[in-house]
């Protein structure tokens, strides 16, 4: 029998915590949402089936550097090279070794961890804007080494191409079974970023993030804790990567540029840093208006020149982070918050 707790005295575990927010509703909105994406390609045309694989898999990028900077509160200007090293790593597995699907996204996943934790080393001894650097060099040690690799293995500058994945000998060929191979993936992960975020791991996390000197003197292992991060944000980047080289069916080293970088960092920063959700929420918005306006720029045709409408799409997309920064510096994930904490008390 638990003892009676004296008045005053809190509940400390996460589960006790969620208890006294409706965590039944949580679930249930959850559920739904999950089917609702389980059924996407039977109402959506293939053309945003493939738009919605596509986005689930910078989902699962943007998802690991939430709990990276976020989290941990260290800056990586890296995460498009680390889903480079995934790709090819994918390819290399998948068609040079003969690895099953799962298998050869298993090894991209931890293979670019074991990279990545390479950059997380001057981590433990710099911080903020010099961090940034050095995750930047990462880009440029990758698309500088990548052609120079024997091209029997990584395709040398015209890339590695891979055959369409199968799965228990099924073959992948439809947008659909393609985007039915990505999701489940990207909900576990997001699932498991999330339980990250709340357990002790976490709250080490955000020790180090507030303040790494007080975070050592209570007990956190700082160094150990910052390379941990690095490694699930290199093994996301990865695991996204390798899914992207079986979707698009080729890894080439100008897909994974140092803008791409830059928005995986946008897509974070409007959704919010705190949460798991703000990476899903700012990812899906800004992945929606980025095609708009794609859609936007092939419509004006030859009306417009595409030496302008094209670099218009970055103007805008810096516009966004310019305003989220200025009126809800917390992100979108804040404004949701909000407006599910009145919807709870609706009709008070």
């Amino acid at each position: 029998m638990d003892r009676e707790r004296a008045p005053g005295n809190r509940a400390m575990s996460y589960r006790q915590d969620m208890a006294l927010m409706g965590t039944s509703r949580r679930w249930a909105l959850t559920a739904v949402v999950i089917l609702a994406v389980m059924v996407l390609p039977l109402a959506a045309s293939r053309g945003w089936v493939a738009f919605a694989t596509v986005t689930a898999i910078s989902v699962i990028t943007v998802t690991g550097l939430q709990v990276l900077m976020g989290t941990c509160g260290q800056v990586s200007v890296g995460q498009s090279a680390f889903m480079g090293v995934g790709a090819y790593l994918a390819g290399f597995a998948a068609t040079v070794q003969g690895f099953p699907l799962l298998l050869a996204i298993l090894f991209a996943g931890v293979g670019t961890t074991l990279v990545g934790l390479v950059f997380a080393l001057p981590a433990t001894r710099i911080h903020g804007f010099y961090l940034a650097l050095t995750t930047i060099a990462a880009q440029f040690v990758f698309v500088f080494t990548v052609p120079r690799l024997p091209a029997e293995w990584f395709g040398g500058n015209t890339g590695l191409s891979l055959s369409a994945p199968s799965v228990f000998g099924v073959t992948l060929r439809t947008a659909t079974q393609l985007y039915y191979l990505v999701i489940p993936i990207a909900i576990v992960l997001v699932v498991v970023a999330s339980f990250v975020n709340h357990s002790q791991l976490g709250r080490q996390m955000v020790a180090v993030r507030e303040n790494e000197l007080a975070a050592g003197v209570n007990g956190v292992r700082v160094t150990r804790t910052k390379i941990i991060a690095f490694g699930i944000a290199s093994f996301y980047a990865g695991t996204a990567g390798a899914l992207l080289a079986f979707v698009t069916g080729i890894a080439h080293y100008e897909q994974f540029t140092l803008i791409e970088s830059i928005w995986f960092l946008g897509y974070l920063i409007v959704g919010g840093l705190s949460r798991t959700l703000g990476a899903v929420i700012g990812t899906v918005l800004l992945c929606l208006v980025r095609e708009w306006l794609h859609v936007l720029a092939d419509s004006l045709g030859d009306r417009v020149d595409a030496d302008v409408v094209f670099p218009m799409i970055n103007v805008v997309f810096g516009v966004v982070i310019l305003l989220v920064l200025l009126y809800q510096s917390r992100g979108l994930v804040h404004v949701y918050s909000t407006v599910m904490a009145r919807a709870r008390r609706w009709p008070l």
